[in-house]
């Protein structure tokens, strides 16, 4: 099975408490635009944990696994350009 291609449309940041952040990245597969929630913990500053929550459904799961690094690059960017 062919790895889909993804689209980043935007990646917000919905909210910060200290050093968590979470929020939601919008991306577009195909012809349906989805999204997945998403948190980060900056509590250590060697270690950044983040954690994405991707719908149940097989098939979204399966798209946001087999872009999972470049969808936490433009995550941990966003977070990284806001704790600055």
């Amino acid at each position: 099975m062919p790895i889909m291609t993804v689209e980043i449309k935007d990646c917000v940041i919905e909210r910060q408490d200290g050093p968590e952040f979470c929020g939601i990245l919008f991306y577009r597969t195909g012809d349906l635009s989805r999204y997945v929630p998403w948190s980060v913990d900056l509590k250590n500053p060697r270690q950044l944990v983040l954690k994405l929550f991707p719908p149940e459904e097989r098939q979204n799961y399966e798209i946001v696994r087999d872009h999972y690094e470049r969808m936490a690059d433009i995550i941990v960017e966003r977070v990284m350009s806001e704790a600055r």
